[in-house]
């Protein structure tokens, strides 16, 4: 959730809301806002104040992603070395990656509700070099977006699905991944695939409230 993929997902829906016949006013006026949508905390209160033993208060956001990014750099070397392994995050570790991070901390929050994930964004696009923004008017409006994803066991970065999309009120395509996207000639997909081979994931689902990542072992 840095900001090589917030500029991702920001302008890959840009240019699929245009790519399939919009207008930069509708861009501008019906799938863009003038205001924040204030992205609430959506990780529940047994996640965020919880105590391990020993402790005297929850780990900082900042004490908490490096947890959690130590764990993934267990399950990269893990996956180079051909083990079997698989790692568990919750909305508090997810939430806590992107608040320790300065360029996406504000700007979107997870929640995790049994075997689905609802993703909410608020990004001001004058924080993101996103191609055209200030010549047509873009750089005082927010894209706020909700997106949720169902994964139960066994789905890969190839299958995985989104099973709501809604941006500024206004519901789009569940489809999103796939669709290509106009001068550039790939999909969302793509890129989902690429940072899931960067840390050697082969599968994975959501169920109990977490988000379960595994390597393979081969």
């Amino acid at each position: 959730m840095g900001k090589g993929c917030l500029l991702l997902f920001v302008f890959g829906i840009l240019l699929v809301i245009v790519g399939v016949g919009g207008t930069f006013w509708a861009v501008r006026n019906v799938y863009l806002s003038d205001k924040p949508a204030l992205a609430p905390e959506t990780a529940s209160p047994t996640e965020t104040g919880a105590v391990t033993p020993g402790e005297t208060s929850a780990p900082a956001p900042s004490e908490r992603s490096a947890e959690v990014r130590e764990r993934l750099d267990t399950m990269k070397k893990a996956a180079r070395a051909h083990e079997r392994t698989g790692v568990e995050l919750t909305a508090a570790d997810i939430n806590a990656l992107i608040a320790a991070n300065r360029k996406s901390s504000g700007t979107a929050s997870v929640g995790i509700n049994d075997t689905s994930l609802q993703a909410q964004f608020s990004i001001p696009l004058q924080r993101l070099d996103v191609p055209f923004r200030n010549a047509f008017g873009l750089g005082d409006r927010y894209l706020n977006a909700t997106v949720t994803i169902t994964a139960p066991p066994g789905t890969n970065a190839s299958s995985v699905q989104l099973s709501e999309v809604t941006l500024n009120g206004h519901s789009i395509s569940a489809g999103l991944l796939d669709w290509q996207l106009p001068g550039v000639g790939r999909s969302l997909r793509t890129y989902v695939i690429k940072y899931a081979n960067k840390y050697g994931v082969t599968d994975g689902e959501i169920r109990d409230g977490k988000v379960i990542l595994y390597t393979s072992g081969h």
